[in-house]
């Protein structure tokens, strides 16, 4: 007798949160227009054909200042010849709310050096994406990395 209720109770638990994901007003840390990224998914495979013919190299620092973060990275093509792009942009994603996703435009530092700053009071594992424009090229890479957390009430220091 108690099995029958208990498989009851589950299938109207799983049906529920099911429903509720489904019908929820926000994208529950979706990536957005996934959709249309999958159905032009042959845009993608020319990326990654772009990226394996230029074969630069990306190199990324990440500190903090409080909830300050400091983002810098060095391009350099596959012979190390730094490399003065026309466009830096980096997307932000920290992986535990993707919701609050960036992106920002690093400013060039010196010769094939880009940096800019964000703010973000999150911590844990964020994803970077990076989409570098030189001469009528565009290099893209992600990369992972983990940042600490700001306690509440941390200003920057």
């Amino acid at each position: 007798m108690f099995v029958p209720v208990a498989l009851l109770g589950l299938t109207v638990t799983v049906a529920t949160v099911t429903v509720t994901s489904a019908v929820v007003g926000h994208p529950l840390g979706a990536e957005p227009r996934y959709d249309s990224k999958a159905a032009d998914f042959g845009a993608e495979l020319e990326q990654r054909a772009e990226n394996e013919r230029l074969r630069w190299v990306v190199t990324p620092e990440i500190g903090s200042h409080g909830s300050q973060r400091v983002l810098a990275v060095r391009i350099e093509d596959k012979h190390a010849a730094r490399i003065d792009a026309d466009r830096v942009r980096v997307e932000c994603i920290p992986v535990v709310n993707a919701e609050a996703r960036l992106a920002i435009d690093l400013r060039r530092s010196g010769p094939g050096e880009f940096e800019a700053t964000f703010d973000s009071a999150i911590g844990g594992q964020w994803e970077f994406r990076i989409a570098v424009e030189q001469g009528g090229h565009c290099y893209t890479d992600a990369f992972r990395r983990f940042l600490a957390p700001v306690a509440k009430g941390a200003s920057r220091e």
